[in-house]
């Protein structure tokens, strides 16, 4: 009985999260590319000397291009996800805020990792923005499932 009243009104409706949480991945993505500068060289028309500056900042453009990748296959989950769910109960929307957070830190992790490749602490922050993405998400599947959020038309697959 007690589930069935949680799950009777949504602390927010299920659009207006998917809007917000489209919305900070997009800047997010977006803003990772910001690490990514244009070098100065002495000698423009020098390809040898772009070369090595290119070369140079290969951890960044690294970087850059794992961040993006980790962070669309967190937006695609979520939508995947999303399909499944009628209500969003507050628990759920306490763990979504979570999820935003951790994405909207993802730009600065992806820098400190391409600015400092071979410190290990950088790598520990940027594996710890992961995980929390994933602990979050992880934690939001069973909220939604025990608290009766879930449509009835999930299959195990996609649980």
């Amino acid at each position: 009985m007690e589930e069935e009243h949680n799950t009777s009104r949504s602390a927010v409706s299920r659009g207006r999260l998917e809007v917000l949480y489209d919305g900070i991945f997009a800047i997010a993505m977006t803003i990772l590319v910001l690490e990514l500068k244009v070098p100065e060289l002495v000698d423009s028309r020098s390809i040898d000397e772009l070369a090595r500056a290119l070369a140079h900042h290969a951890p960044t453009f690294g970087s850059y291009l794992l961040s993006f990748l980790m962070l669309g296959k967190f937006w695609v989950h979520h939508n995947q996800e999303y399909r499944h769910c009628r209500v969003i109960t507050p628990s759920m929307l306490v763990i979504n805020l979570v999820q935003l957070a951790a994405a909207a830190f993802f730009p600065f992790c992806a820098a400190l990792l391409g600015r400092y490749p071979g410190n290990g602490l950088s790598a520990v922050v940027y594996v710890g923005c992961v995980l929390v993405l994933n602990w979050a998400r992880l934690a939001n599947w069973i909220v939604a499932e025990r608290s009766g959020a879930l449509d009835g038309e999930i299959t195990p697959p996609d649980y």
